[in-house]
């Protein structure tokens, strides 16, 4: 009886040592024999700033671009627009692709990043188009939305813009004294302009400063009881700022015959504008009184 509980007491113990070496830690069966994959090398990465997109790999750099500004201005009636830069950390070499909306317009050299249009826009037809950029490595890539806003250039003498230099000084005319523009010496004299064409009335002088000029129908303007209502006048910068313009294109037909320029803070600066039809003169500049 003795010897067969011994024997038991044997047999257990030798099942009970191989069912813990079985086990391997934890319920993987398989532990010591199978292989581990990491995530080096395999997984993508995706970045977007300020509407340009660049994804790649873990194990290579994507392309990135280099000063690309998401808006050109580009002249009317020229091909050429610009050359799109970009680098590359693992020095791979790019491909450069254009898609979107106007992508049919334009051309861009693969190789070098040169974009230009296929044929010179024309700012009557349209004045703006829409493109996405993308340069490649063969792995990564980046992509940018780029805008091409087209400049309106003059095409003949009557849209050029006839520039007339203001200057602010003290005087007297028809308003009395004071504070008056003055154009190629004379305080606020009679302008006459030309039907169907532009003037820029320049007041980028320091003198125009609080005193941006306006047009209007009713002699003094607004300190007249008037209002500046004409259609077509365009204001560019601050008066006393370099750059500063009021432009203004006559209509070819149906314009007043004589409209009125004045100061938009004080009463008695300005005088009259006197729309003559077209002569090849530009402009005639007269003393008011």
């Amino acid at each position: 009886m003795q010897q067969t509980v011994g024997y038991f007491s044997l047999a257990t113990l030798l099942l009970g040592l191989f069912a813990c070496g079985g086990g391997g830690g934890g319920g993987g069966g398989s532990q010591g024999y199978g292989t581990e994959t990491s995530g080096t090398g395999t997984g993508s990465t995706t970045e977007t700033s300020q509407g340009s997109t660049t994804t790649g790999t873990d194990s290579n750099n994507a392309p990135e671009f280099t000063d690309f500004p998401s808006t050109l201005q580009v002249n009317e009636n020229q091909t050429a627009i610009t050359t799109i830069e970009a680098t590359d950390a693992d020095s791979d070499s790019l491909t450069y692709s254009v898609s979107g909306t106007d992508a049919a317009a334009l051309s861009i050299d693969a190789s070098t990043g040169v974009l230009s249009f296929l044929t010179a826009p024309d700012y009557e037809a349209q004045s703006s188009f829409l493109a996405e950029i993308s340069v490649s490595d063969g792995t990564a890539s980046a992509e940018q939305a780029i805008t091409i806003n087209i400049v309106d250039v003059a095409e003949d003498a009557s849209q050029a813009p006839m520039e007339i230099n203001v200057v602010v000084a003290s005087g007297s005319n028809g308003y009395g004294s004071g504070n008056k523009y003055y154009v190629n010496g004379g305080a606020s004299p009679d302008i006459t302009l030309e039907a169907g064409r532009t003037y820029r009335f320049l007041q980028s002088d320091s003198s125009n400063s609080t005193h941006a000029m306006r047009l209007s129908t009713t002699a003094n303007g607004t300190h007249g009881g008037g209002s500046a209502d004409v259609a077509g006048v365009e204001y560019v910068g601050s008066a006393g700022s370099s750059g500063a313009y009021l432009q203004f294109t006559v209509p070819a037909s149906g314009a007043p015959e004589t409209l009125y320029y004045y100061c938009v803070n004080h009463s008695g600066m300005g005088g009259r504008l006197i729309v003559s039809a077209a002569s090849g003169s530009g402009y005639v500049v007269t003393q008011m009184n």
